[in-house]
């Protein structure tokens, strides 16, 4: 490994070793995976926290690896908790055809891409496994969840997704995607789906008035023309007692 070699190399005392953050145990893959993403160390071989994913052995280690397979032998213990755990409806091909297992393992075989759940404060709702697993859950599809990652735009008029966090000491709310709450969350993010773009109206002291879940709904109600309401969002100027905008106005 790179940082073995580099300690033989240049000794111990011109390295050192430091804590930079205190994590609770079941985020501590995920904060890894953000500090190696962001700061990419030059030591570190692998491309995930507690993950090999990234890291290729040597010709010499897969020999080696290979000859300790070929001699190992299961208990017989060990065999009938491996078969009892793999059987039925444990079995991840369990009622499947030939080919939804073929599906099954090249999806396990994928390295899943983390990505980030933001309300329209920006504060960090959840973190997802995958763009797929999320775009499926609310009837969207990876291309559009992927347009609003890389332009930074609120989502249905209410989320923001990111492939990377806005602040690396962002914790979610939600910890983990069986919860009720993330349930109810994606529930809420599948119900938004009329929601195109909304616009949120403030008064000339930026103090929330109304959130309307279009542009169309606010001229109707306003009384204000559709094009001078987009006008103003791009102009980002007060007309008339009102400032519109696309995103809540964070100072």
């Amino acid at each position: 490994m790179p940082i073995v070699k580099a300690l033989l190399k240049h000794g111990q005392n011109n390295f050192a070793v430091l804590i930079i953050e205190y994590v609770d145990f079941n985020q501590l893959a995920l904060r890894e995976t953000d500090f190696i993403s962001k700061l990419q160390p030059y030591y570190n071989v692998l491309k995930e926290g507690l993950s090999s994913v990234g890291y290729k052995h040597t010709e010499a280690t897969k020999k080696m690896l290979s000859e300790l397979a070929k001699n190992r032998v299961h208990s017989d213990q060990t065999k009938a908790l491996i078969s009892s755990v793999n059987s039925g409806e444990n079995n991840p091909f369990y009622k499947k055809t030939h080919s939804e297992q073929s599906k099954l393992k090249m999806s396990n075989t994928k390295s899943a891409n983390l990505f980030y759940i933001y309300d329209s404060y920006k504060n960090l709702l959840i973190v997802f496994p995958s763009v797929s697993t999320l775009a499926k859950a609310i009837n969207s599809n990876h291309a559009t969840i992927t347009n609003f990652i890389k332009n930074e735009k609120l989502f249905r008029g209410g989320w923001y997704f990111a492939a990377l966090p806005f602040n690396l000491s962002d914790v979610p709310l939600i910890s983990d995607i069986t919860l009720t709450e993330a349930n109810n969350l994606i529930l809420d993010i599948k119900n938004s789906s009329h929601i195109k773009k909304a616009i949120f109206v403030y008064n000339k002291n930026k103090e929330l008035l109304w959130k309307f879940d279009g542009i169309n709904l606010a001229e109707r109600e306003l009384k204000i023309d559709h094009e001078t309401i987009k006008k103003y969002v791009l102009l980002k100027k007060p007309y008339q007692d009102y400032i519109f905008s696309y995103e809540i106005l964070i100072d």
